[in-house]
């Protein structure tokens, strides 16, 4: 068959030029992409067509005779009271993040390293996500808590609606269990958020146009001050559109001393570029992403 093919493209061929005529190319045409509109992430037409792909999957899932098996099993090992509650080392106790049947959002809390030792460890509760999206009725989904060291009273809590990538950030004091009234409080965005000090954060997120990458995340870090509005904030930092995203860090010691504040441009998903600022950006020839634990000297 491909021979046939090949004889027959090439009389083809010598019936066109010993007429003298050359094969006419075929018009170059640029045919627009029929999924663009995918692109658009929040758009009604595109949110409707991941909702009909997950119900499939979910059918097909279902459909499944081991399914109801799996799904029971699954779910025993994630409420189960006899699992290891994994905890993190603070100045004011051993933290855990706990989900079980009565707390399906879940619940930060804190015990004593002697405690914890025990049988039954007591558990002092710090923020109830259950309880708090009952009284803002939000969808709260806990995305991260990052505590000003070394005291790590108060903390920036990443609170999702649903939990997308977009969160709402807000500050807390861990020792009188409350948000701070007229604390830090970020409208919701794809944002990231570091201390600096108590009335000084490190800002990147959605700034306006021109400040978000062809990824859709941030790549302009800002400084901004306790009682600032979003508009009054200082840039210290800007990446590039190409980018995926660029994030800032604070590189302290163990006594909460400051040597280093700067920004991690995230070139690509495998490239990496460390700034670190002052009156002179510098550059860092490093491609790896550094681990939370370079970031900050634990002392014990």
């Amino acid at each position: 068959m491909k021979n046939s093919l090949f004889l027959a493209a090439s009389l083809s061929m010598s019936c066109l030029m010993a007429t003298g005529l050359s094969p006419t190319p075929a018009p170059a045409s640029v045919a627009e992409d029929p999924f663009l509109w995918l692109e658009e992430i929040e758009g009604p037409r595109a949110l409707a067509w991941a909702r009909t792909e997950n119900d499939k999957t979910l059918s097909a899932l279902q459909s499944d005779p081991r399914y109801q098996r799996f799904y029971g099993e699954a779910r025993h090992i994630l409420q189960a009271k006899d699992r290891i509650p994994y905890v993190s080392m603070g100045r004011r106790g051993l933290d855990n993040f706990w989900q079980d049947e009565n707390h399906v959002r879940g619940v930060l809390r804190r015990t004593t390293l002697e405690s914890y030792r025990s049988q039954t460890p007591r558990w002092e509760t710090i923020l109830d996500v259950d309880a708090l999206a009952d009284a803002d009725k939000k969808n709260w989904v806990l995305k991260g808590v990052s505590c000003l060291p070394p005291e790590e009273r108060l903390c920036l809590l990443n609170l999702s609606d649903g939990g997308k990538d977009a969160v709402f950030v807000r500050e807390f004091d861990a020792v009188a269990k409350t948000f701070v009234t007229n604390g830090f409080a970020l409208p919701e965005g794809k944002q990231q958020v570091t201390w600096v000090n108590s009335d000084t954060v490190l800002v990147t997120r959605d700034w306006g146009e021109g400040t978000m990458t062809q990824a859709g995340y941030p790549f302009v870090v800002k400084e901004l001050k306790r009682a600032q509005s979003l508009a009054e904030a200082h840039e210290v930092f800007r990446g590039e559109p190409t980018d995926v995203e660029a994030t800032p860090f604070v590189l302290r010691d163990c006594e909460g001393t400051i040597h280093a504040t700067g920004a991690d441009r995230r070139i690509s998903s495998f490239e990496h570029e460390y700034v670190l600022f002052g009156s002179k950006p510098i550059k860092l020839n490093q491609r790896s992403r550094p681990s939370e634990a370079s970031r900050v000297v634990a002392c014990w």
